[in-house]
């Protein structure tokens, strides 16, 4: 595949944890990276509000070709169902039009999408899946998705992610969300039916590197092989921690949320161009992460 002059990321949604993942990785090589804040102002970021800002507001400079990656949204899947028309209008119409500003100015997309496009009745979703998704969420991207594709005419990237490992004690993400369930000495529920693949956020970092790199254009899932209900994560953390599980009840999703709204099993086929990506699998995320949980 041929390669052309390096490509300069705009990471809409650097304030995130995937979106700071992706600019602490991409700054690091390159200083002219851009990335952007909505609420969640931070150092080197640059305030970008998806339903008020237009691209002029980032100064991008001529002289440089650049990549924009779409990791801005709305996400809290509760708020989403309870509220799809607000949240639409941020992750859906707001964002088709920085997709239609950005594909003016000729500059190529990544958009950062979920295992929530699918109906999670089965698991074992393929990239060329069309069965409908169930959350608003996952509708709201599988709209996305297709607005992304029609204005670009096809010629833009989408990344299809499961639920991320961030990093051990620093954030809210699977692994730390159970180990301090299992610390507070609390009952802790853990649904036996919610099951996806559970993928390490230094692996996704690799990946959107890997699409740049090829300039890669259509649709790609990308997740860890390794398949996990919530139960065996919990059970695997609390034998990792010597801590007992006696206080882990094995339950139903829907004894929490019986709104059929939730996706349950979202897991995912990887597309063949990750054929040879060397996975981090979750002993070993769990094992680096021990030292943080066990201060």
């Amino acid at each position: 595949m041929e390669k052309t002059q390096q490509l300069t990321p705009i990471i809409f949604g650097a304030s995130g944890l995937l979106g700071g993942h992706l600019f602490e990785h991409f700054y690091t090589k390159d200083k002219h990276t851009i990335g952007t804040y909505s609420s969640n102002e931070k150092a080197q970021l640059t305030k970008f509000d998806l339903v008020e800002d237009h691209l002029d507001i980032l100064k991008l400079q001529t002289s440089h070709k650049y990549v924009a990656i779409i990791c801005a949204s709305l996400t809290n899947i509760g708020y989403i169902n309870s509220n799809p028309d607000e949240s639409f209008a941020i992750n859906v119409s707001a964002t088709e039009n920085l997709i239609r500003s950005l594909y003016d100015k000729q500059i190529p997309i990544i958009f950062i999408s979920s295992d929530n496009v699918f109906p999670g009745r089965t698991g074992g979703y393929a990239d060329n899946n069309q069965e409908a998704p169930v959350s608003e969420y996952g509708v709201q991207k599988r709209e996305l998705e297709s607005r992304l594709m029609d204005i670009t005419h096809g010629n833009s990237c989408i990344l299809r992610l499961a639920k991320i490992i961030g990093e051990a004690g620093q954030d809210g993400t699977i692994l730390n969300d159970i180990v301090k369930q299992l610390k507070s000495g609390n009952e802790v529920k853990a649904a036996s039916d919610l099951i996806f693949n559970p993928t390490a956020i230094s692996d996704i970092v690799s990946a959107v590197e890997k699409l740049i790199s090829e300039r890669r254009k259509g649709t790609y899932n990308f997740c860890n092989p390794q398949i996990f209900s919530r139960l065996d994560l919990t059970n695997m953390l609390a034998s990792s921690l010597d801590i007992g599980n006696s206080h882990i009840t094995d339950i139903k999703f829907s004894e929490l949320d019986n709104s059929g709204k939730r996706p349950l099993n979202t897991t995912m086929i990887n597309s063949t161009i990750f054929d040879d990506f060397k996975f981090t699998d979750v002993e070993t995320c769990i094992q680096k992460g021990l030292y943080s949980w066990c201060k």
